[in-house]
């Protein structure tokens, strides 16, 4: 993670450990005990830092489907294959040859 960020998760994942049960032990906790907080409203706190997480997400996947082939990224992530063949359309690679061996299996 980059700075900032990563000193803030370090914080966090402090707190979480040093919490006396397991049932608290979320990173992110929500208000309610021994739950954690739902992934729309982590994304909207990350909003109002300035951080949006979709865009976040989105240039990671062009940047691992520059790295690997789309069947891969489609495979590891559980992805649908065309939006891992878009990503990497994105990323201007062609890992052709990785899909067809992958097919030929």
């Amino acid at each position: 993670m980059p700075p900032p960020l990563d000193g803030y998760l370090r914080t966090l994942h402090a707190e979480a450990i040093a919490r006396d049960t397991a049932a608290e032990r979320w990173l992110f906790p929500s208000r309610f005990p021994a739950q954690h907080l739902s992934s729309g409203r982590l994304a909207k706190r990350l909003r109002l830092l300035g951080i949006h997480s979709r865009m976040a997400r989105n240039t990671a996947l062009i940047e691992l489907a520059s790295e690997l082939p789309a069947v891969v990224v489609s495979r590891l992530l559980g992805i649908h294959q065309s939006t891992a063949d878009t990503r990497q359309r994105l990323a201007g690679q062609d890992h052709a040859y990785a899909a067809d061996i992958t097919h030929r299996q």
